[in-house]
C-alpha cells in the first residue's frame, strides 16, 4: 500500500461526461466511498487541490478558488499562474476551519454566475485569514442573461468561443475610454445578424 493510500479514509468518486461542456449537468456523483476504518479518525473537509499549497513556491502565487473540482482543473490548464483550489460546491468546504490553509496567501474567489453576492460575503470572512482576499466579478460583467440563468462558471467561459459581450469587455479592458464613450452616447451592444 502506498503512503498516500495508507492515510486515505474516504474517497469522493465522480463521473464526468466528456460530451457535455457545462458543469451544471456534467458530473454525476457516486458519493463517499469508505476506503477503510481508522480508529479515532475524524474527517475534516478540505479544499480540492489543497496539497498544492505545500509547495513553498505557492506562497508567491495567487490562489484562485472556484466551486467545482472540474473547474479548478480546467482553470489550471488555461491560467497556470494561479494555484487553483475548489470548495466542492457553493458551500462545500467554505468554512473558517478549512480556509485556515490559506493563511498568508493572496486569494481571488471566482464564483459561478448567480453566486457572486454570496461569495462576496465569504471574501470578507477570508480577509481575516488571508494576506488578501477579493471576489472577482469578471463573469458577471461578461455574461449574457442566458449565461446567467444557466449559472455558468469560469471553466464554461474558458472552453467557449468569445461572445460579443466578452469581446467588448476585452476591448474596454484594453482601452477604458471606450466605456466612457459607450456611456456618454448611451450605446448598447446589438446582434449584427438582427440588424438586417
Amino acid at each position: 500500500m502506498s503512503t498516500v493510500m495508507s492515510g486515505l479514509a474516504r474517497l469522493w468518486a465522480m463521473m464526468q461526461q466528456p460530451d457535455i461542456v457545462s458543469s451544471s449537468h456534467s458530473v454525476r456523483s457516486a458519493g463517499y466511498i469508505r476506503v477503510r476504518k481508522i480508529p479515532g479518525f475524524h474527517m475534516r473537509q478540505c479544499l480540492f487541490g489543497e496539497h498544492l499549497l505545500a509547495d513553498t513556491s505557492s506562497l508567491a502565487r495567487t490562489v484562485g478558488i472556484v466551486e467545482s473540482e472540474k473547474t479548478a482543473l480546467i482553470a489550471a490548464l488555461f491560467i497556470p499562474d494561479l494555484v487553483w483550489l475548489a470548495t466542492g460546491g457553493m458551500h462545500g468546504s467554505f468554512n473558517s476551519e478549512a480556509m485556515q490553509v490559506l493563511r498568508g496567501h493572496d486569494v481571488v474567489l471566482f464564483p459561478d454566475l448567480k453566486a457572486t453576492g454570496e461569495w462576496r460575503c465569504k471574501a470578507k470572512m477570508l480577509q481575516s485569514i488571508c494576506k488578501s482576499a477579493t471576489c472577482s466579478d469578471l463573469l458577471e460583467k461578461m455574461a449574457t442573461d442566458e449565461q446567467r440563468s444557466r449559472g455558468l462558471d469560469i471553466a464554461d467561459f474558458l472552453l467557449m468561443e468569445d461572445t460579443p459581450q466578452m469581446i467588448l469587455q476585452k476591448m474596454i479592458e484594453l482601452n477604458p475610454a471606450l466605456q466612457t464613450f459607450i456611456d456618454t452616447f448611451e450605446l448598447e451592444l446589438v446582434d449584427a445578424g438582427k440588424m438586417e
